[in-house]
């Protein structure tokens, strides 16, 4: 892992020697290398939506229109903690080559992706024009949205609360897709014209919105190029001159009295409570449920005659199930992230605690959390009816799940900026799965049992349904996922 870290230090100190030769061309040159990475999970996907019915407008747009919106955030920052951007004031790469460096190289990687996916996924009988001009176009816009967004902060939980908010309102006009609400006040926001250029590669729409598609865009791109420009001069240009107080690590308050478990377990929790974006993860499988319960009976209605939704039920309740221990194990395997990056675990290694007693502290609490969230979701959205013996039952063989997700974040990625491109990977290793027990029929399914995720979704469909045999489930889920633990804890002591 230090060998990693190490190598990308020096790619980033190439990049710069390349840039401060040829600003115009080093950079973009750079950014390419440094992210192809992360964007070859994006590959992926063609071979899940040969078993999904997903539609291109669905996937494009969140995948490659939107992935540079959260890559340029990761990449900013961690140059900033790299020091790579100490060096940008006295360079003669202006802050508008910079920026534009940045927008260029995620969006050539966002076409190439949107190119694979699709003609691996659907086939190439569509219209590639307009499916590239709203890939390219949306993908610069949002790339200059990134940069207005992230300027200001310095780490990647702060970052991930304000773009939580930015895509919430930029991109409502995915409700209209998905038949949840129509007005033409979306037409005002970023993702409409987007979306129109995307229904354009695969149906028919006409000129004037066309029009009204490329113009928007186009002027958005502007108008946010300008603003990240400035954004980036006030915020981080300046900090570099002024450096302001770096947020405490996490952990920080470990041997401060009360021993070295409950010392970080105080940590923790300040950090928890201070930081909006862990708030929200705390409550996301709440508030997962609530929206669940409202959301799906309209959702049903909109795709009356379509999909018949309620034969999905079960497969609906699995995959909310999953996302508690899922988005817990997420946050610990960024909090570990940070950990090492900010030398945590090796002054850890220090003390009586040891390395293995940090590692032991996290599983333990994040099986904890992962159970209970597991445990909520399901009685709150009001999908399945499940008896509460079999619930709790199910819930501890999900809440294994949870430390599964924190130790693969934490050892596919060297760095936050990597654990951004390992999540979305994660994030299949549960949807596939699902899928799996929804699209094919038994025995044949069990083949996906290959992946920890399949057992405790399989329970859970089990105990909804009453087919299947859940003891079995249980079983052979507590036993591959405590397998898996082995492995991946191991792996980690490694490192």
């Amino acid at each position: 892992m230090e060998r990693q870290e190490d190598d990308c230090t020096d790619d980033a100190g190439d990049g710069i020697g390349v840039a401060l030769a040829d600003p115009t061309l080093g950079l973009p040159l750079f950014d390419v290398r440094a992210d192809e990475r992360e964007f070859l999970l994006a590959f992926g996907l063609p071979f899940l939506f040969r078993v999904l019915p997903l539609q291109p407008v669905e996937f494009v747009f969140s995948d490659p229109s939107l992935l540079g919106f959260y890559f340029v955030a990761a990449l900013v920052l961690f140059e900033k903690g790299e020091g790579v951007l100490d060096a940008l004031p006295t360079s003669p790469l202006s802050t508008r080559a910079y920026l534009w460096s940045k927008a260029i190289s995620l969006t050539l990687l966002a076409l190439l992706a949107t190119t694979a996916i699709t003609a691996l996924g659907y086939g190439v009988d569509l219209r590639w024009a307009p499916l590239l001009a709203s890939v390219g176009l949306t993908s610069l816009l949002f790339v200059f949205v990134g940069f207005v967004a992230v300027a200001r902060f310095d780490s990647i939980n702060a970052y991930f609360m304000t773009a939580l908010a930015y895509t919430s309102v930029l991109c409502a006009p995915v409700l209209e897709l998905v038949g949840f609400v129509e007005t033409p006040l979306f037409y005002l926001l970023p993702a409409k014209p987007s979306l129109v250029l995307l229904e354009a590669a695969v149906g028919s729409v006409p000129a004037i919105e066309l029009a009204y598609a490329v113009g928007y865009l186009v002027a958005a791109t502007g108008v946010a190029s300008i603003s990240a420009r400035r954004s980036f001069d006030r915020h981080v240009v300046a900090d570099v001159a002024a450096p302001g107080t770096d947020r405490p690590p996490v952990g920080s308050g470990v041997g401060t009295g009360g021993g070295p478990v409950l010392s970080l377990a105080v940590a923790d929790l300040k950090n928890w409570l201070r930081d909006p974006l862990l708030v929200y993860i705390g409550l996301a499988p709440v508030l997962l449920g609530v929206v669940a319960r409202f959301g799906i009976p309209v959702a049903e209605r909109s795709l009356a005659g379509t999909v018949e939704l309620s034969a999905y039920y079960p497969e609906l309740a699995a995959a909310l199930f999953l996302f508690g221990p899922n988005i817990i194990g997420f946050a610990v395997g960024f909090l570990i992230l940070e950990d090492r990056e900010q030398g945590t675990v090796v002054a850890l290694a220090l003390t009586p605690l040891g390395e293995r007693g940090y590692l032991a502290y996290r599983l333990v609490v994040t099986v904890a959390l992962s159970i209970a969230a597991a445990a909520v979701v399901v009685p709150l959205s009001g999908v399945v009816s499940v008896s509460l013996p079999s619930l709790f039952a199910t819930a501890v063989v999900a809440g294994l799940y949870g430390p599964i997700t924190a130790l693969l974040l934490s050892g596919l990625a060297a760095n936050t900026v990597e654990g951004i491109a390992v999540s979305k990977f994660l994030g299949f290793l549960v949807v596939i799965p699902v899928a799996a027990i929804a699209a094919v029929p038994p025995p044949w399914q069990h083949v996906a049992g290959v992946f920890p995720a399949y057992w405790p979704a399989l329970a859970l469909t089990s105990a909804a349904d009453g087919t299947g045999s859940l003891p079995v489930a249980l079983a052979v889920g507590i036993a591959v996922q405590t397998g898996s633990l082995a492995v991946l804890v191991r792996q980690f002591l490694r490192q």
